[in-house]
């Protein structure tokens, strides 16, 4: 059965395009479509007719469908004074994507799926640089670099079950030995590290957090503190504690544990899954990882209840072991030295959550 009209999506438009941050080409949909008053040709002003100060009667949760199958689950939010992230979205394809993509797109509102939007073909032959939207002339001042902390608590995450729960298997006690942090919720590079390379692209209002992950280290971002996190399972450490999920469900449900909440249009939380085939006992690579992340929030809630749980249908179905790799981050970290970059380095905390699907 189809929601209202009016909250369907329509016009939708795809569009194959790339960022790139040094070393790294990060291809991409970069996708925009109608929604209420919400035109994909709508201007940095003025406001939509219905936009009411940002609680304009749009859904905040889509699902995009590529070639035929729910690909991805997104939450979008967005700041009272900016319109463009409530019908825009950039779905990441990774370094090394397909020629081309048939996407379309649905939303959820009062509690049941919409209509289809049209479907779209986009090719990334051609792809071009993608560039910031303008902003609208009233944006609030400055952004919000409050702390942002925390970790995957369902399913748990390495840090969450061998720091903060301090689980006696094998595996956990030897990654508290080797650690030499025991700060849960602050699983990042290291300030020196993104001093020397900014995460956050602030010309480009983007998050480029690939760069600091290399070899086998995603569990620690490479960070020597928490290198008890990239352990591999062997016969000797036994696996790490595995939460079980029923990939048959209807829907899945995955939690956060805050320790600070505070939300901004910087802000994004992005959830991958391992390839299927990835073995655990040679470690974690980004490329052990679907390029497409499954889960997407951006922005934020302004309701912290609503933003520390997300219920959702775009898991794969399939059975084994797996690990999901979760990041949180936006314009917020460090100073830089001479205030560019906005201020900030950026930042982001990164989850490593070891999975049985059943």
């Amino acid at each position: 059965m189809s929601g209202s009209q009016g909250t369907t999506p329509s016009d939708l438009r795809a569009e194959g395009m790339y960022r790139d941050d040094g070393k790294h080409t990060m291809y991409g949909l970069s996708l925009r479509w109608r929604i209420g008053e919400n035109s994909p040709d709508q201007g940095a002003w003025p406001p939509p007719a219905d936009w009411n100060n940002g609680d304009a009667p749009y859904p905040q949760l889509y699902e995009v469908w590529i070639n035929g199958e729910v690909r991805q689950t997104v939450f979008l939010y967005w700041p009272a004074w900016d319109w463009a992230p409530s019908n825009s979205h950039w779905v990441d394809l990774g370094e090394d994507p397909d020629v081309e993509y048939r996407v379309k797109i649905r939303a959820r509102s009062d509690g049941q799926f919409t209509d289809f939007s049209n479907e779209v073909t986009a090719g990334l032959g051609g792809a071009r640089p993608w560039s910031a939207p303008p902003q609208p002339r009233e944006r609030s001042a400055g952004p919000d670099a409050s702390p942002r902390h925390g970790t995957v608590d369902h399913p748990r995450s390495r840090a969450a079950v061998a720091i903060r729960d301090s689980d006696p298997s094998p595996i956990c006690a030897e990654a508290r030995r080797l650690n030499t942090s025991t700060v849960w919720q602050e699983v990042v590079p290291g300030a020196e590290r993104m001093l020397a390379d900014y995460p956050w692209n602030y010309a480009g209002k983007y998050l480029e957090y690939r760069k600091f992950f290399e070899n086998s280290a995603v569990p620690s971002t490479g960070n020597p503190a928490f290198r008890g996190l990239d352990l591999a399972p062997d016969a000797t450490l036994g696996d790490w504690p595995l939460t079980e999920l029923d990939t048959s469900a209807a829907t899945q449900t995955f939690t956060y544990d805050y320790t600070a909440y505070h939300t901004n249009e910087s802000w994004s939380h992005r959830w991958f899954i391992t390839r299927a085939g990835w073995d655990p006992a040679n470690g974690l690579s980004w490329n052990d990882l679907e390029p497409i992340p499954f889960l997407v929030e951006v922005q934020g809630s302004h309701r912290e209840e609503d933003s520390s749980k997300w219920e959702f249908a775009s898991f794969p179905r399939r059975t084994g072991r797996a690990a999901i790799v979760q990041i949180w981050g936006g314009h917020g970290g460090p100073d830089t030295p001479d205030g560019g970059n906005g201020g900030k380095t950026g930042e982001f905390f990164a989850s490593t959550c070891d999975v049985m699907l059943r």
